[in-house]
This record gives C-alpha cells, sequence and structure tokens, in this order.
C-alpha cells in the first residue's frame, strides 16, 4: 500500500516519541533481555529481544504499535485498527463494526456491518468477485456467463443463486419480477399483487390478498382466500410423509402427516402437537406462557413469567421469575455445559468442562458493567470496567478496538505463577515471570529483580537510581549517568 497523509502522520508521530524515549528516560542496560521505558500517559515501550518482540502505547490506549516477528499490529482507537502477517496477510478494521477489510494470498474482501460485503478471489482454484450493497446492488463477476449477474434495485437486473432462489429477475419493482427455482417459473406484476406460477406439470395464479392457486400434479396443491386466514395445502404427495394442513386462520389450524401432527384453535391461545418421528407431545396454553411437553427425550414444563424447565436430550434450559434468573446447561458423555443468567446480561456465569476433568478449561463471569472475568487456555484474565463485553461476548474486534479504552483495570495470570496487572492504563503496573519481578507506580517508584541482571529500584525516574547484582552495586543520584559504584563492578567501571 501506497504513503498516504495519515500514515505520514503517524510515521512522524512515532518517530517524535522514539526521541524522546532516550531523552527523558535513563539508558537501559543492554544486557538485559527486556526493556521497558514509561511516561505515563504519553507513552510505554517495552520490547523483548529473546521473543522478537516490541510494542509501543501512546496517550493510554489510544494508539498502540505492536511487532513480533513478521507481524505487525497498529490501532488508533476507536477509529482504525490494522494488522499484517508476512507479505500476504492484511485485516483492517475501521469504526469496528463499521467497516472491516481483510486480505489474504487466496481473497480479498470489505464487509459494512449487513450492508457492504466484497468478496474477490484470486486463487488457482477459483477467480472471480462478488459485491453487494444491500439492498441496492448486487453483482458477481469472474465465475462464468451463467453465474455472473448485476442488478441495481428497484430499476432492474439479475441475481442467480441468492434469496433462495436459482435467479431472480426484476424489472422497475414491484412493477415486473420473475424467480426461478429448478424448473418453477414465478412471474409478478405489482408485486405481490399478481403472481402466475409455470413449470413441468406446473401452474397456478394469484391475486393477493384475495384469492391464490397453485398445484403440481402427484407433487403439492395450494389455495388461500383472503390470506392470511383461510389457506389449505397438501404437501409432498409424491413422498413418505405426505403434509395436510387446513385453516381457517386464527381460529382453527390443523396440519397432520404420518410423522408430525398439529392443531390449533384460536392462536396461539391453544395448540397441540404430536411429533411421532421425535416422539413426542406437546400442549400450548397458551403459547408462550404455558407450554406441556412430554416425549422420550423431550421433556418440559413452562409457567412464564414464574417458572420453566425444558429439556431436548443433553439440552436444559430454565426460567425463574423470568427473565430474572435463567440456567442454560447442555451435557454429553465427554462434555459438561452451564451458564447462570440475571437479567440477561447483567450476571452471567459459563463454565465448560470436560467429563474426564472437575476444573472448567474455559469459563466466564460478567457483572455488567463493572466487572468481566473469563479463563482459557490455562490463562485468566480479570477486567475493570466492561461496558460492552457482557452484553456481546467472545467479540474480538470489540476486543481490539473498544474493550481498552474503559478497561481501568486488568489483570492476567497463568497456572505456572505468572502475571501481569495494570491499572489506569500502566500508571500502576506489575509483571511476575518465573522469578523475575518487575513493578512501577508512575512516577514515584520503580523496581525489577530479573535472573542473571539482579536488582534495580529507582525513585521519582531517575532521581534516586539503585542497581545489586552478585558482582557489586551502583548509585546514581539528580539522573546523573555516573553512577557511585563498589564491588567488581566499580573496578570494571575504573577500567574503562
Amino acid at each position: 500500500m501506497g504513503s498516504t497523509p495519515f500514515s505520514s502522520f503517524l510515521s512522524a508521530l512515532l518517530l517524535f516519541f522514539s526521541l524522546l524515549l532516550p531523552v527523558s528516560l535513563p539508558p537501559a542496560q543492554a544486557a538485559e533481555e527486556g526493556c521497558v521505558r514509561t511516561l505515563w500517559p504519553l507513552f510505554d515501550y517495552r520490547a523483548s529481544a529473546a521473543a522478537d518482540y516490541r510494542v509501543l502505547h501512546l496517550l493510554g490506549p489510544l494508539l498502540k504499535f505492536e511487532s513480533k516477528g513478521a507481524e505487525r499490529e497498529f490501532a488508533l482507537r476507536p477509529l482504525v485498527y490494522r494488522a499484517v502477517d508476512g507479505e500476504d496477510g492484511r485485516f483492517a478494521e475501521v469504526l469496528y463494526p463499521l467497516l472491516t477489510t481483510s486480505r489474504s494470498a487466496e481473497e480479498t474482501g470489505w464487509r459494512g456491518l449487513q450492508f457492504l460485503d466484497y468478496r474477490a478471489r484470486h486463487d488457482e482454484k477459483e477467480e472471480g468477485s462478488r459485491f453487494t450493497l444491500f439492498p441496492f446492488i448486487f453483482s458477481r463477476r469472474g465465475a462464468g456467463e451463467e453465474k455472473d449477474y448485476f442488478a441495481f434495485f428497484p430499476f432492474g437486473g439479475t441475481l442467480r443463486d441468492r434469496f433462495g432462489r436459482d435467479e431472480v429477475r426484476f424489472t422497475l419493482f414491484p412493477l415486473h419480477a420473475r424467480t426461478q427455482k429448478q424448473e418453477t417459473v414465478t412471474e409478478h406484476w405489482f408485486w405481490p399483487l399478481f403472481s402466475r406460477i409455470q413449470g413441468s406439470d406446473e401452474s397456478g395464479y394469484g391475486i393477493w390478498p384475495l384469492w391464490g392457486n397453485s398445484r403440481k400434479e402427484g407433487v403439492y396443491r395450494k389455495n388461500y382466500f383472503l390470506w392470511p386466514i383461510f389457506f389449505f395445502e397438501d404437501l409432498n404427495l409424491d413422498g413418505d410423509n405426505p403434509r395436510r394442513i387446513r385453516a381457517a386462520f386464527p381460529f382453527y389450524l390443523t396440519e397432520s402427516s404420518p410423522d408430525f401432527s398439529r392443531d390449533s384453535w384460536l392462536w396461539p391461545f391453544f395448540g397441540h402437537v404430536v411429533d411421532r418421528r421425535r416422539n413426542f407431545e406437546q400442549w400450548d396454553l397458551p403459547m408462550p406462557l404455558v407450554r406441556i411437553t412430554r416425549g422420550e427425550d423431550r421433556q418440559g414444563l413452562r409457567l412464564l413469567p414464574f417458572f420453566a424447565d425444558e429439556r431436548v436430550g443433553g439440552q436444559r434450559k430454565r426460567w425463574f421469575l423470568w427473565p430474572i434468573y435463567k440456567i442454560e446447561e447442555n451435557r454429553n458423555a465427554n462434555y459438561r455445559f452451564r451458564r447462570d443468567r440475571i437479567l440477561f446480561f447483567l450476571y452471567s456465569h459459563q463454565e465448560e468442562t470436560l467429563a474426564a476433568e472437575s476444573v472448567p478449561y474455559r469459563k466466564r463471569v460478567d457483572l455488567w458493567p463493572l466487572v468481566s472475568f473469563r479463563r482459557a487456555n490455562n490463562v485468566n484474565h480479570l477486567h475493570l470496567l466492561s461496558l460492552l463485553e457482557p452484553i456481546f461476548p467472545e467479540q474480538p474486534g470489540l476486543e481490539r478496538n473498544w474493550a481498552p479504552l474503559w478497561r481501568l483495570y486488568q489483570h492476567k495470570w497463568d497456572d505456572s505463577g505468572n502475571s501481569a496487572s495494570s491499572f489506569l492504563w500502566n500508571l500502576y503496573w506489575r509483571e511476575r515471570r518465573g522469578e523475575d519481578r518487575a513493578m512501577e507506580v508512575f512516577p514515584f517508584f520503580r523496581y525489577t529483580r530479573q535472573s542473571g541482571a539482579g536488582t534495580d529500584l529507582s525513585l521519582l525516574k531517575g532521581l534516586f537510581r539503585y542497581r545489586h547484582d552478585g558482582d557489586g552495586g551502583r548509585i546514581n543520584l539528580f539522573y546523573l549517568p555516573w553512577p557511585l559504584a563498589w564491588g567488581d563492578v566499580a573496578e570494571v567501571e575504573e577500567g574503562t
């Protein structure tokens, strides 16, 4: 991608802070495996040569530059997030979830909410592009003459393999439209008022909502009158489970077949279902408030808003004083899942456990808008505040673009004792990796202890700095680079 004024501004900003780093802080030891330099809230720089890792935060959580090997990340929250992985991988989000773009060796894509969608394939197996700006533009190119299409709604065009139809053609919609599914062709004039159906041994006409009739010999028959009040259908006549539907809605509706039957009176007040294939029987009195289900693999009693307990196989759902308290469970021979919720997302506790283990391998607890906790891959995360995560859980885009802006406190730890904490975007931070320790309370106090590097204590960002290892120690005063040294350290510095 070429240089733009925006990228040039970011490069200049990064250069400015990079030049500011050595001026503002005491020099780091070259022998140190990791490097941490901070001037809160302007910047926070951390690097590990062993892991080929660097991350720079500017202005708290607002700007982020991160690199690890061939991977690069940039974030200007909440406006832009961009990730690069090697030569071919590109991924970007603009004001998430407004716009998302991606590029790989096989595909390029753009997606904007549910309205904009663009995909272009450019690998050896498949080529072509597909573009949608819903509900106005629909296009596909490069897939072959029989699959290519273009439509500009409502003026005219053609769509293929969209909206459950093999082909859709329209001109000045709703003036005229033509749809095809297999051998069935349906034409509409002033949709949905007038329609005609044609096909192999198939025909039909409709003047909606007054009257309609269609049939295919030996397959189906459909009729309606003053739709949706009266309709009569005979379906799947050529199959093993023909269905018969009769309705005078909402007074009466019946559906019957060898596998299934349904009757409803004064819908939704009274209903009865018998499913002989799945072997259960159900009564609605009225739906969805009162429901009784009895069967071999399905049981349920619903008395909303007071109580509900329904089970389908290993899945079970319970409500107490809906919508106050809900329990969801899923169990089988190898897996157990349970989620408890109060007022939908006000409080949620979720656990996933393997049957052979007693400790959940995945866990999540949310108390909106204060706290979120999650455990996955033997790593625990605790966050304060949590404004949107309980409402939209498991959304990586939200984690990248929005959540860091309001997380006042973060704590992460694993089963090996390693941990990292941060308050107010590293105004206070603390890390532990094995026997190594590091912490800072900006600008008053900073302390590190590393294996092989000894202890480093700094007050007021270097007004007083004390370092000590097995060979001796040194003290720096008033930000001066010349230390007072003793032990083997002093002999080395005198020799130099």
